[in-house]
């Protein structure tokens, strides 16, 4: 993978055509993926996996999009500071499903920061950020003062559909609002052998709305309200596979996130562009058959402003963050509760030294504060620098690099373990230590590039293995491997394959998903292929192909015993025609796992079933081949 990577935006086929844009977007500072909506309108991204599919540095695992979690560079959920609109999705709600769920439709792009990062990245970005942007009506209206899109879909796999409107427009010179309605109704998937995964089937709807003001003197004000709900009846742990001990049972999901947003880019001045947002986020999980719920309010704000100083664009500010997790009988008197809080104040500066090399440096000082349900106060603070550069050593060869680390206190328990979770009263803050360099070179359409990392993230948090519910530090984690990348970037033609190697350990011992839950896991060396072809103006086809190799004799320390995790290759094309009759008509045709592979993705918990005593434990595995097709009109 590129540690500087970026396509010709000038191209007018880059439109087009789906694109994966790895670059370095602070200076120094790790490789970021950034996938637009048309990547996702291409793959027709019906949950995580799918809108994570081509990036090599992110592994989502799971069948089942409730129970799925983000890896990246094999570091879990709990490493990552993962924002919708800036709204911070933290806490953990139930430790068999995913702390994130949204809705493909909704996004206007993601970014994935890899590694610890630079001072904006919010407080405990130990193993990197993703941040979700959702549209705006800006997005969609060009030139026009109103319009709407109409769209429904079929899943072949799950008998589903997914139908959805969106509207938007301009109210009057000062106003414009969009607003978006999605619902979705799959019955269970099947794997490539025609076994029914039971407990795979959903309805789920989204509402979403967002009003912007754009008034004179630069100034602009928005208000977002989002709410995910979702149904159906799941196996009791989502992310194990059907057995004695993982009964069907109903289980609901709700999520509503609502964010209210300044900026002031001052007409005329360097000094000034502000940024400042206030968000508030309910995430609740509730299972009917023992009237149990699991809820995590998140509220907080970020403050920022950039100001260009000669060869200086200085960004500095603030943030905070609160955090409550509640669990126990929904409507009873007596609930566990914890909650947690950080303050933190930050500045980075983006420096052109000369022409050919330019410094990026900064650091963040945070105040962690959290109580646990036994009232043991945990507190928390200090600094997180950063320095990176960039130098370019001709007009075609770039090295880049960086040091960064970031500190993250002790937080919110997840709250389907709260009746039973201990504390160690001695936890320690963790802190993530991260070193990357890469380089780049450029002949004409073609881009070469190599990167290394390596990232410590020392006192890990964790529960005494294997599944305990007391938390202690675990020891040191470690997360270091080397990435390469092709890319060719043609008229019609767009290619790029990434290979990444990466291990991840915590006091030696190889990370599973069994064993250490959210922390992380182990893959194998993983390929990942990006095609993509212009065909005419109106038409554009695609191959997405991941291929990750076998991973033998994991040693489990828990269970005494090893473990192997198959390698895999699966691939999924696609088609995409835009009418040129019917103006504002396209047809997207995409087809998931086209070859039927049946595999157990590394990102799921392993298999232990031929462990004596471990009879059940194994995730599921992946769907087989889905054949999708969506109709869109625009107008």
């Amino acid at each position: 993978m590129s540690a500087l990577a970026q396509t010709d935006s000038n191209s007018s086929t880059q439109e087009n055509r789906q694109e994966i844009v790895e670059e370095l977007v602070v200076i120094g500072e790790p490789v970021d993926s950034l996938l637009n909506f048309d990547d996702l309108e291409r793959k027709q991204a019906n949950d995580l996996d799918d809108i994570f599919s081509g990036v090599t540095s992110v592994l989502v695992g799971g069948s089942v999009g409730a129970a799925q979690k983000i890896f990246v560079r094999n570091l879990g959920e709990d490493t990552l500071n993962i924002s919708v609109d800036g709204a911070t999705q933290s806490g953990v709600t139930y430790h068999h499903t995913g702390r994130v769920t949204i809705e493909p439709e909704l996004l206007k792009q993601v970014r994935v920061q890899v590694g610890a990062g630079d001072a904006t990245s919010g407080p405990g970005a130990l193993g990197g950020a993703i941040k979700f942007e959702t549209k705006s009506p800006e997005d969609m209206l060009g030139s026009d003062d109103f319009g709407a899109i109409l769209k429904t879909g079929y899943f072949s796999n799950s008998d589903g559909t997914k139908n959805s409107a969106t509207v938007y427009g301009r109210l009057n010179d000062t106003f414009s609002a969009i607003g978006s309605y999605v619902a979705s109704d799959q019955d269970n998937m099947e794997d490539a052998n025609g076994d029914e995964l039971t407990g795979t089937n959903t309805e789920q709807e989204l509402a979403f709305v967002k009003l912007v003001g754009d008034f004179n003197g630069g100034h602009k004000v928005s208000l977002s309200y989002e709410n995910l709900a979702e149904e159906g009846d799941k196996l009791t742990r989502p992310e194990w596979g059907e057995g004695p001990r993982n009964p069907l049972r109903a289980l609901e999901f709700d999520r509503t996130t609502s964010t209210l947003k300044y900026e002031w880019d001052k007409p005329g001045s360097d000094w000034v562009f502000l940024d400042a947002s206030v968000y508030q986020t309910d995430f609740e999980i509730y299972r009917p058959f023992d009237n149990y719920m699991s809820d995590v309010k998140t509220q907080g704000y970020i403050l920022s402003n950039t100001s260009d100083l000669g060869g200086h664009s200085v960004t500095y500010g603030s943030d905070y963050r609160d955090d409550e997790v509640t669990a126990g009988e929904r409507g009873g008197a007596e609930r566990f509760v914890e909650t947690s809080n950080v303050l933190g104040f930050f500045v980075q500066d983006n420096y052109r030294v000369t022409d050919s090399l330019l410094l990026s440096f900064g650091t963040r000082f945070d105040d962690f504060e959290a109580v646990d349900k036994e009232g043991h106060k945990f507190t928390e603070d200090g600094f997180s620098p950063n320095l990176g550069f960039k130098l370019d050593i001709t007009r075609d060869l770039t090295f880049s690099g960086g040091y960064a680390e970031a500190l993250r206190g002790v937080e919110t328990n997840d709250g389907f373990k709260l009746f039973g979770t201990t504390n160690d009263p001695d936890l320690k803050a963790e802190r993530a230590k991260n070193i990357e360099f890469g380089v780049d070179y450029e002949i004409g359409s073609f881009l070469l590039s190599a990167g290394y990392h390596d990232t410590t993230i020392e006192d890990a948090i964790g529960n005494a293995v294997p599944w305990s519910r007391h938390y202690e530090n675990l020891g040191d984690l470690e997360s270091d491997g080397y990435s390469l990348g092709f890319t060719y970037n043609g008229e019609r033609l767009f290619s790029k394959w990434s290979f990444l190697d990466t291990s991840a350990e915590i006091n030696g011992e190889q990370l599973t998903r069994y064993a250490y839950g959210y922390l992380g896991t182990s893959t194998g060396d993983t390929l990942s292929i990006d095609t993509s072809y212009q065909v005419t103006s109106s038409v554009d086809i695609g191959w997405i192909a991941t291929v990750v190799q076998d991973l033998n004799d994991v040693y489990v320390v828990s269970s005494d015993a090893t473990i192997d995790k198959p390698g895999y290759d699966v691939h999924d094309f696609y088609a995409h025609w835009q009418a040129q009759s019917v103006d504002g008509l396209s047809l997207t045709l995409t087809i998931k796992n086209a070859f039927d592979k049946e595999y157990l993705d590394h990102g799921s918990v392993e298999d232990f079933t031929d462990i004596p005593g471990y009879t059940g434990i194994v995730g599921y595995p992946a769907p087989g081949r889905d054949v999708r097709v969506s109709l869109a009109y625009r107008f």
